[in-house]
């Protein structure tokens, strides 16, 4: 009886003693570099354990490393959940809320604020104060974001980006010497660096040294500002016909980029509108982008706002041309919705040979196969899906039911426990 009871107490604890191995396990996969692995390690020691906050946090940072920064970002914080003083955590939070700042134009309070709270947690984090700083600009706080550049850099000196983002805080408080000194430095260990060239050069024009702004301009960014800036050197040093060659191009630049800048601007509105359910006006405003520029992203948008209408007919005729695997992926869900599922499985299949790790695609060609009522392909199909994305739950579920239908409950059962644990 004893034994018995010791037995018990054993099984009992189990569960606290296997999650931290295989979080263990999970960190020797990454620093091999089988990610997808290390994912499967965690997963599960979530699955056993929903509070562990470190399986959270490096299931975060697998996902980020994939680019899923909205899934990474739901680790994040859920590791915050479990322990609301993880830097690590807070830290990631912060910089994928910058990220996602950078991208909508917006939100730069909420980030600013949780690389506060970062910095709150760990002081000798440089990161952080980065990214404050970057948004404390952007909202106008330019005293702000210099001070917070300026203390990543006494943390480190040597912090990727924070010397030009402070160089530019400095010619926006009209400070250029300080401006001009760290571009300088900029340059000096990043010789290639155009926007630091760029900026360089448009500084020295300012203070009227055109001998030495010419050069930075002419290697600095493709950019209609610097030709303008080029065109009144050159004019001031005599140069008058490249001074008309410059300002020539400024034309020639601005009829294209403004095209571009108004076909980004329609596809971001169309964007928004298919957000918040507005069909018919995204695909209107993708195909104004369209006409204005063609660009295969754009096309994918406006397809994946026509599958949501229901007219998979139209998004055939739009890509059937496109060489894109992301194009060609949406052709394949447009074949599937019309019921044509050999069509679709021969462009998944060609998809699959250029992009191998192409997640969404094995997803949707095990997918096909259950509807096409061939379970085992399906089954197979899944099963890589899910190898590659372990941390996906409708992966999961959708290979159960192959595996139900090949008649292999208990491990169909396993997945579906699986999925209901993992957040999505």
């Amino acid at each position: 009886m004893r034994y018995f009871v010791a037995l018990l107490a054993g099984f009992l604890q189990a569960p606290s003693v296997q999650a931290p191995a295989l979080v263990e396990a999970g960190i020797e996969l990454s620093h091999q570099g089988r990610f997808n692995e290390a994912a499967e390690k965690f997963v599960r020691a979530l699955a056993m354990d929903p509070k562990l906050a470190e399986a959270h946090y490096l299931l975060g940072l697998v996902r980020q490393t994939q680019g899923r920064t909205a899934a990474a970002l739901q680790s994040f914080r859920s590791a915050l959940d479990a322990n609301p003083r993880y830097a690590e955590a807070q830290a990631r939070v912060c910089e994928l809320l910058t990220v996602f700042a950078r991208a909508k134009d917006s939100g730069y309070d909420e980030a600013r604020d949780s690389c506060r709270a970062a910095s709150a947690l760990d002081g000798r984090d440089p990161e952080p104060h980065f990214h404050a700083g970057w948004n404390e600009a952007k909202l106008g706080n330019l005293t702000a974001a210099i001070e917070e550049y300026e203390m990543a850099l006494r943390l480190n000196s040597k912090f990727p980006k924070v010397k030009f983002e402070l160089a530019m805080a400095y010619l926006d408080t009209q400070e250029t010497d300080r401006a001009i000194a760290l571009l300088r430095d900029v340059l000096g260990a990043e010789p290639g660096n155009g926007a630091a060239s760029f900026q360089l050069g448009a500084a020295l024009a300012k203070k009227d040294d055109c001998e030495g702004a010419v050069p930075l301009l002419e290697t600095g960014a493709e950019v209609p500002q610097k030709y303008y800036v080029l065109a009144g050197c050159l004019k001031k040093m005599g140069r008058e016909a490249e001074a008309a060659a410059a300002l020539a191009r400024v034309k020639d630049l601005r009829t294209g980029a403004d095209a571009r800048m108004q076909a980004k601007y329609r596809a971001a509105v169309a964007h928004q509108k298919a957000q918040a359910g507005d069909l018919d006006g995204a695909i209107k405003d993708y195909r104004t982008a369209l006409a204005l520029v063609r660009d295969s992203s754009i096309a994918v948008d406006l397809a994946v706002a026509l599958l949501k209408k229901g007219e998979a007919e139209e998004v055939v005729r739009l890509l059937g041309g496109e060489p894109d695997p992301l194009a060609r992926y949406q052709l394949a869900l447009a074949y599937s919705e019309l019921r044509r599922f050999q069509d679709a499985r021969a462009i998944l299949e060609i998809v699959l040979q250029s992009r191998p790790e192409f997640v969404e695609a094995w997803y949707q060609l095990g997918i096909n196969s259950l509807a096409a009522g061939d379970p085992r392909e399906a089954e197979s199909s899944l099963r890589r899906a899910v190898e590659l994305r372990p941390d996906e739950p409708a992966i999961r579920l959708a290979w159960a039911d192959s595996l139900e239908k090949l008649g292999k409950r208990k491990e169909a059962g396993e997945q579906r426990t699986l999925a209901g644990r993992v957040s999505k």
